[in-house]
């Protein structure tokens, strides 16, 4: 049985979102339903590559393999890479579009809508259930104009939301209000819960706020979550756990914070071995003399090799050359070499001497690379790996006889590794998964640090899935999952529902509009949702004066003059045409709540080449699987009727206009 789409909101960033979408998945698969995770646009610099090569959001990933499903990119079809404080890199459906500045982007926005409505519409085919996540909160009002990611998402995907909240961070009771206060009335009734997250204490002293949010909001809380540490991938820098500084127990890694730190989540494995102590630094006075000190990848390698420079970490890195085992993982491996060149102006632009860890050269190119591989080491092919690389550039080495490090499994080679193997880089994210690889590379290092090895117990898969159990038990527990069950479940009316077609009226012959008319009063009465606009005319037609005041029926105004085709200059024709598209991706915006949608005369104003054929076919493409739609007008194009489940052609034999009897209000208009 298919569910109804479920959004998890947020009153802010790191509410909890990423993990409670993730739980909830888990949970809906476990009960038996094909369960997909989705997330219309993800900004961080945690990014994954699917098996057939695009890249989305690390948090997607980890959210489908929560579900016990493949990760595809339809689950994330927009992703954002911030490469600097006002610009990022766009990623749409798992390629790279190009960097804009944040301002350019929010102008792009609506552009990128049908890329969203398509990937959704294919998971919501594929699947029982698809669980969104929202990014940030939806009450952030300078940026609700072209929301494609909160409200405006779940308006697009017909879904109920519940808002999490974090409580660890104060001032719970007034950010669920405020966000809620926030929202348009339509947006406040899709909010059907509220999680509480992050709580620390005694629930029975949290009851008496909790039942007054209720008795503010009108929308229930349906679970307190207790603080709890669960390691699963995260989605970005907010992460706690790149605010563990301090050295514990065992053998001493340091992770350097870069400012632009990307896929972290490569050091999860070694973060959940008992041997190893995982931290990450961001001066120089936290450093001290690590074991093993690791440049990880970053979405801007040039800026953040400066930053080591000016930060003095690059010197103390240096120092410690001879006695720390040093790793570059991607972006971090590109700084270990002798120099590095932009000229294409990917990311800094110019040549900036690396740290001359390795003898080798990166050149920066517009070209990125995205894939999946498998690998053996060079020097015992016996140890295999397994990893995925996203970079941008090619580095090759300044010194015959230079040891690579790893054979990849199309023939080609990655890495290189100093004689005393202390000293080596790679291109390849999840490398330290495969315990092969993990074992055969630490080992040596726990026995020169005189720390006993101990194989870890289980495997890096089984951890995580060990973490996903512990996170459904604990949503299992703390949720009313009856309630969240009554938010999903489609209500009789919608199993009842018909599937939508499209109507097309159209020729020489008196009659397309009054059909159409028609038609509303008819699916009014039916107690239906009807929204009508004229395109070419003015609001003068006699039928609007009843059609306004029928309850289920909304007529958009339109303009109060209209000249005829005909009459219009070049410049007039231009400017109609732009006032026209206009109205429809307005109308767009809004026609989702409707069942019925009329166009009149937009057949006619395409065919006069006065509106956008292009962009009324992609709405009726990926409209809602009921909504049914009625175009009038003259001669639609053979795709329009392709796409037509009614196609009447009202041809005229005789009209009183031919033997000189003009319109008459009230009949013709």
């Amino acid at each position: 049985m298919k569910l109804r789409p479920l959004m998890i909101q947020g009153t802010m960033s790191n509410s909890g979102k990423t993990f409670v979408t993730a739980g909830l998945c888990r949970i809906f698969a476990r009960d038996g339903y094909r369960c997909a995770p989705f997330k219309s646009q993800n900004m961080a610099l945690n990014s994954y590559i699917t098996r057939d090569g695009w890249e989305i959001g690390r948090a997607q990933a980890m959210q489908a393999e929560a579900a016990g499903i493949e990760p595809s990119v339809e689950m994330n079809p927009i992703l954002l890479k911030p490469n600097s404080d006002m610009g990022s890199q766009v990623i749409v459906n798992g390629e790279v579009l190009g960097n804009y500045s944040a301002s350019t982007y929010f102008q792009m926005k609506p552009k990128l809508k049908p890329a969203i409505e398509k990937a959704f519409q294919q998971l919501e085919e594929q699947y029982d259930m698809v669980v969104l996540e929202g990014a940030g909160s939806p009450a952030e009002i300078n940026l609700k104009e072209h929301d494609i990611v909160n409200m405006g998402m779940a308006q697009m995907a017909d879904a109920n939301v519940i808002l999490v909240a974090d409580i660890d961070r104060g001032g719970v009771f007034a950010s669920v209000y405020g966000t809620i206060q926030l929202l348009e009335p339509e947006e406040q009734k899709r909010i059907k819960g509220i999680i509480i997250n992050k709580f620390r204490g005694d629930v029975e002293i949290l009851k008496p706020g909790l039942a007054m949010i209720e008795e503010l909001t009108g929308i229930p809380v349906i679970g307190v979550l207790p603080y709890e540490k669960i390691q699963i991938d995260d989605e970005d820098s907010l992460s706690e756990e790149l605010e563990h500084y301090e050295k514990g127990s065992g053998l001493d890694i340091a992770v350097i914070r870069l400012p632009h730190i990307s896929n972290f989540t490569d050091f999860g494995a070694l973060d959940m071995m008992e041997q190893v102590s995982l931290r990450y630094v961001t001066d120089k006075s936290q450093l001290g003399t690590p074991d093993v000190i690791i440049l990880p990848g970053t979405k801007n390698t040039m800026y953040d090799l400066k930053w080591l420079r000016e930060s003095g970490l690059e010197a103390m890195i240096w120092r410690q050359r001879k006695e720390s085992h040093i790793v570059g993982i991607c972006g971090g491996y590109q700084m270990m070499g002798e120099i590095l060149e932009d000229p294409d102006d990917v990311e800094h632009g110019g040549t900036i001497k690396g740290m001359g860890l390795l003898p080798l050269k990166t050149v920066f190119s517009e070209q990125k690379t995205r894939t999946r591989k498998r690998a053996v080491l060079c020097k015992n092919p016996s140890v295999h790996a397994e990893g995925y690389e996203i970079h941008m550039g090619l580095t090759t080495p300044l010194e015959e006889g230079i040891e690579t490090l790893f054979w990849l499994e199309d023939g080609k080679k990655d890495g290189f590794i100093t004689p005393d193997r202390r000293i080596w880089g790679s291109y390849l994210h999840g490398v330290f998964d495969e315990e092969s690889f993990r074992m055969d590379w630490l080992t040596p290092i726990l026995e020169e640090k005189g720390i006993k090895n101990g194989k870890t117990a289980i495997s890096h898969k089984e951890f995580k899935e060990m973490q996903y159990d512990k996170l459904e038990q604990l949503l299992r527990t703390h949720l009313d999952m009856n309630k969240i069950y009554e938010i999903v479940k489609r209500n009789q009316e919608e199993k009842k529902r018909d599937p939508g077609c499209l109507h097309l009226y159209y020729g020489d012959g008196k009659g397309k509009t009054t059909a159409a008319m028609g038609l509303a009063i008819r699916a009014a009465g039916a107690g239906k949702q009807v929204l009508i606009y004229q395109f070419l005319k003015d609001n003068s037609s006699s039928e609007r004066k009843v059609l306004d005041t029928i309850p289920g029926i909304t007529c958009i105004k339109g303009p109060d003059k209209v000249k005829f085709i005909r009459n219009m200059t070049q410049e007039e024709k231009e400017e109609n045409r732009r006032q026209n598209d206009q109205k429809l991706e307005d109308i767009i915006k809004i026609a989702g709540e409707y069942d019925v949608l009329i166009l009149d005369e937009a057949l006619y104003a395409i065919g006069r080449e006065q509106l956008s054929e292009e962009l009324l076919i992609r709405y009726l493409k990926e409209r809602p699987w009921w909504q049914e739609v009625i175009l009038t007008g003259r001669d639609p194009s053979r795709e329009m009727r392709a796409l037509a489940d009614y196609c009447t052609h009202i041809q005229k034999e005789k009209h009183p206009f031919d033997q000189g009897l003009c319109s008459r209000k009230g009949i013709e208009y």
